[in-house]
């Protein structure tokens, strides 16, 4: 039986700790998108990001979705594979630069849609939620902590799969679209464990 180790392919993965890559993929996440309508959405150049797509399209993390026809030329259409960047079994196994790069890129991502959100004045509009939530648990509370917020995650992808279903039918006022974003970080503190004070200092809006 192959290990942890032999799920990862390091050039793919290395290639995930591309900002740009993570742009895109979080566009193909969301709905399909050719590259054309990518570059004009993330105001990159055209070539810069078909190479991006190829790459992606080369790690499986996206596909072919559909074709079109333009003016004597095809249009490709494309949307994510599966909207985990990495699997979870494969995580521990990459290079902490890697890791670094990928999750730096993500937060990157956050605070742009986050800032974006809030000059816009839709940030605090229901049904928003904001919070910070420090814990401190033992070994088996981590272990819980990380099954809670995996079936998190994949709720709410379930959640969009039905969400697009729906406004594929739908039609007029039915179809109108709205964006949302789920920006989910649990993770192990630098704080000191041993202060119980932190372990209560939770806010939420």
């Amino acid at each position: 039986m192959a290990g942890k180790k032999d799920l990862l392919n390091y050039k793919h993965m290395h290639a995930l700790s591309k900002r740009e890559r993570v742009r895109i993929l979080a566009v193909l996440i969301e709905r399909e998108a050719s590259p054309k309508e990518l570059a004009a959405e993330l105001h990159e150049g055209l070539s810069q990001v078909s190479y991006h797509v190829n790459v992606l399209r080369e790690c499986r993390l996206i596909r072919l979705e559909r074709t079109t026809p333009r003016r004597g030329a095809v249009e490709h259409f494309y949307r994510a594979v599966n909207p985990t960047l990495i699997p979870p079994d494969a995580w521990d196994h990459l290079p902490p630069a890697v890791r670094k790069g990928v999750s730096t890129s993500i937060l990157q991502e956050f605070f742009k849609d986050a800032l974006a959100s809030l000059e816009a004045g839709v940030f605090d509009d229901r049904p928003g939620e904001l919070g910070w939530t420090p814990l401190i648990l033992d070994a088996p509370g981590i272990e819980e902590l990380g099954v809670l917020t995996s079936e998190f995650v994949d709720a709410v992808l379930a959640l969009q799969a039905k969400a697009s279903k729906r406004l594929s039918k739908a039609k007029g006022k039915a179809a109108r679209k709205t964006s949302a974003t789920v920006f989910l970080a649990s993770f192990l503190s630098a704080r000191d464990p041993e202060d119980d004070r932190n372990a209560s200092a939770g806010k939420r809006r």
